[in-house]
């Protein structure tokens, strides 16, 4: 804008020369009019470049030679049009219409880019770009007027046509004192359009296939003299090679830009390979080290639930899984509320407590590594014993427990006779040439403990229960299994069932059934006596 403006100024001061220090009138055509038109590229320009967006230096560089093209294009039009009937074949009314026609021409692209630049942008921009539209409009009103005046011989310095001329001048002076701060604030804020660079190169390369239309006019067009015709087909030509080489140089920028845009795709496309390789890989290690940590929690899990000494469960194990077996067998038993009481045959849990009579001695006798190595054949011979769906845990010291899953608690009798004589059958080699032979005390009790009080006892309490079991077994002489089972009494009164009262010798919602070695010389199997006699005995 400042170089169209002082372009602008170069011309009004060869005007002033003339009517100012040689006093006569400016002659017409006059000489300086070539600077007076061109002064109008510049600021064309100025508004193709858009200073209200961000541009990169790629944009200006070929804005640059857009530039370049229209300015070749604008002077080649005026040395085709105006420039012959000036210098080749003086004709001054055809230079007025012609130079009157082109700058009209020219100031009204001006006004129409200032248009849609103004249309197009927002904040302090917008009101520049107002205020240059509505100059440049002025100014092309009053200029058009000032040489129709000038053709007609009736313009003087200072007459009223200079009015409206020297308002526009004013009015582009005034747009220079327009916040700059704010200006530059709103640039940073408005995005870059493609469309308008778009806009400039397509309208570059019109002037590029305008050319050869002009040369056609030149030599075939027109009733102009033949010198005429002459200076414009060799000037045409040699605008055509300007703008052959100026096209050559944006194609060859263009050129290097995509080259340089295609290594880089080669190597954001080999970059994002090499990313996603690595992230399939560090995938696939993520997955293996998942994996590997699952198993390691399921190795943990199994050793902090396992027995290290004996390889059972442990206590610990059975506190973990008791609860939701125990809730198994409830919803069983509320499921069936009111129905036939033989249907939840083999729907129970009995827990099995198993004691190695005179334990201590082992220790005593022959050091702890042997009753620790007791303990473990013990396991071994006991997990013969057991169904797989049964759960074998070393309860603590000497004592293991059984929890036998969905079994009818009227066979337990006959599976501790199982565990007695497997228990006693043959002496365990402890090893070191030492061979013992130990028997073993078994109490149990079922869960639910009574069918018709099934919420009375909970499965802790059965299991304390099977324990004093246990206790009356050893007190009876080791050796044997007491169980411990409700009475007619408690089934018939299930609201008055309480492990407190089931634990109590001689209790009548109680009774026991005890059952001896296979092989020994006392009561028989499953011989059922009253707490109160056991008591007695």
């Amino acid at each position: 804008m400042g170089t169209g403006v002082g372009m602008w100024l170069v011309s009004q001061l060869g005007w002033t020369y003339f009517e100012v220090y040689l006093r006569h009138e400016a002659p017409n055509p006059f000489v300086g009019d070539v600077i007076l038109f061109l002064h109008i590229v510049p600021m064309t320009a100025a508004i193709a470049l858009q200073p209200h967006v961000q541009q990169d230096e790629r944009t200006i560089r070929v804005g640059t030679l857009d530039f370049a093209l229209l300015f070749t294009w604008w002077l080649f039009l005026y040395l085709f049009v105006v420039i012959p009937w000036q210098y080749v074949h003086p004709v001054e009314s055809v230079y007025g219409r012609s130079f009157d026609l082109l700058y009209v021409s020219e100031e009204l692209a001006l006004a129409a880019g200032l248009f849609l630049v103004w249309k197009r942008s927002r904040g302090t921009w917008r009101k520049i770009y107002f205020h240059l539209f509505g100059a440049t409009l002025t100014y092309c009103v009053a200029s058009l007027v000032a040489s129709e005046a000038i053709d007609l011989h009736v313009y003087y310095t200072g007459s009223l046509f200079d009015v409206p001329l020297v308002a526009a001048m004013v009015w582009f002076v005034r747009i220079g004192f327009l916040p700059r701060e704010q200006a530059a604030f709103d640039s940073e804020q408005e995005v870059p359009s493609h469309n308008y660079d778009i806009w400039k190169a397509r309208l570059a390369m019109v002037t590029v296939f305008i050319t050869p239309l002009m040369l056609a006019w030149a030599q075939f067009g027109g009733n102009a003299p033949q010198s005429v015709r002459t200076f414009r087909l060799l000037l045409t030509v040699a605008v055509m090679v300007v703008v052959g080489a100026l096209v050559f140089l944006k194609q060859h920028l263009l050129d290097h830009e995509l080259l340089s845009l295609l290594r880089l795709s080669r190597y954001n496309l080999e970059e994002m390979c090499r990313l996603k390789d690595e992230l399939e890989n560090k995938e696939h290690s993520l997955r293996w080290h998942s994996l590997e940590l699952q198993r390691k929690n399921l190795e943990l899990q199994e050793i902090s639930f396992t027995d290290v000494l004996t390889g059972v469960w442990n206590r610990r194990y059975l506190e973990e899984i008791l609860s939701a077996e125990a809730q198994q067998v409830l919803r069983n038993y509320q499921r069936a509320r009111g129905a036939d009481i033989r249907k939840l045959d083999h729907r129970d849990l009995v827990f099995i407590m198993v004691d190695v009579d005179f334990f201590k001695e082992v220790n005593d006798i022959h050091g702890h590594p042997a009753g620790d190595r007791l303990l473990q054949l013990v396991a071994e011979r006991l997990s013969t014993v057991v169904r797989k769906s049964d759960v074998l845990v070393r309860w603590g010291g000497e004592e293991f427990l059984i929890m036998s899953r969905s079994t009818d608690p009227s066979g337990t009798p006959q599976f501790c006779s199982r565990v007695l004589e497997v228990m006693a059958s043959e002496p365990f080699d402890l090893g070191h040439g030492i061979s013992v032979r130990k028997t073993c005390s078994v109490g149990w009790a079922p869960y639910p403990w009574s069918r018709t009080a099934f919420e009375s006892i909970c499965a802790e309490e059965a299991i304390e229960l099977a324990d004093t079991a246990l206790y009356r077994a050893k007190g009876l002489g080791r050796n044997q299994g007491v169980g411990i089972l409700p009475t007619e009494a408690a089934i018939a009164s299930p609201d008055a069932v309480t492990l407190k009262l089931a634990q109590q010798p001689g209790s009548h919602l109680a009774h026991v059934v005890r059952t001896e070695c296979p092989g020994k010389d006392t009561a028989s199997d499953g011989q059922s006596v009253e707490l109160g006699d056991q008591a007695r005995a």
